[in-house]
């Protein structure tokens, strides 16, 4: 008999799954080296964390939690996706991760929500 296990990532299901919840990119999360735990806390934290029209200073407060790194992985990860889309400007984590100067959460925020591309000169 094969063995089967319970969350092996079936094209079926994962498709079925992103249909139930609002995360996007189930698949990715599935074909990952990623433990079970962790994206089933990612899933549930984004559903848990997501809304639209966040304010500058909600935004501000998750960058500060994502350079403060005071949270789960997958909390912080989630953070930084959210932030992504809302500023629409996936340029974002490279203002947090590979900017030159250390930026304020503040400052990364009007950066990224200037439309400008990220360049580290």
């Amino acid at each position: 008999m094969e063995k089967r296990y319970l969350l092996e990532p079936v094209d079926k299901l994962i498709a079925e799954l992103q249909m139930t919840v609002a995360f996007p990119g189930i698949r990715e999360l599935f074909y990952t080296d990623r433990e079970h735990g962790y994206i089933s806390n990612r899933i549930i934290d984004y559903e848990n964390r997501k809304k639209d029209g966040f304010s500058k200073m909600e935004l501000i407060d998750m960058v500060n939690i994502i350079l403060d790194v005071s949270g789960e992985e997958y909390e912080i990860d989630n953070l930084l996706l959210i932030v992504e889309e809302a500023v629409r400007n996936t340029d974002v984590s490279n203002y947090i991760y590979y900017a030159d100067e250390d930026l304020t959460a503040e400052q990364i925020i009007e950066k990224a929500l200037s439309g400008k591309s990220f360049s580290n000169e």
